[in-house]
């Protein structure tokens, strides 16, 4: 009775271990997917960056005067809206590209 005993504490044992070593691989897993996502957004928001620098440097025309604003202002404005929350990330996006088309 007694080897029967041990035999299910080894065997209950061995099964907590191999469930803590998947838990662990899936922690890793994750952790490496949420530092692939936070690389990528960054490198997106560089290349968004440089893009704007290059629109800025670029911009031959003056600022216009007649009650339209420069469209680098008004990207800075949207970004503006987009950190405070009124503006989504696809609406950012749309409303961006369009400016951009415009410089």
């Amino acid at each position: 009775m007694r080897g029967r005993w041990a035999a299910a504490a080894i065997g209950a044992g061995v099964a907590r271990n191999r469930a803590q070593s998947e838990m662990n691989q899936q922690a890793e897993a994750a952790e490496q997917a949420k530092q692939l996502e936070i690389e990528r957004l960054n490198a997106s928001h560089q290349r968004e960056l440089e893009q704007l620098k290059a629109a800025q440097a670029h911009q031959s025309q003056p600022q216009q005067a007649s009650g339209q604003e420069d469209p680098i202002q008004k990207l800075k404005k949207l970004a503006e809206l987009k950190q405070q929350g009124v503006l989504t990330e696809e609406e950012f996006q749309k409303l961006k590209a369009a400016l951009i088309t415009k410089l």
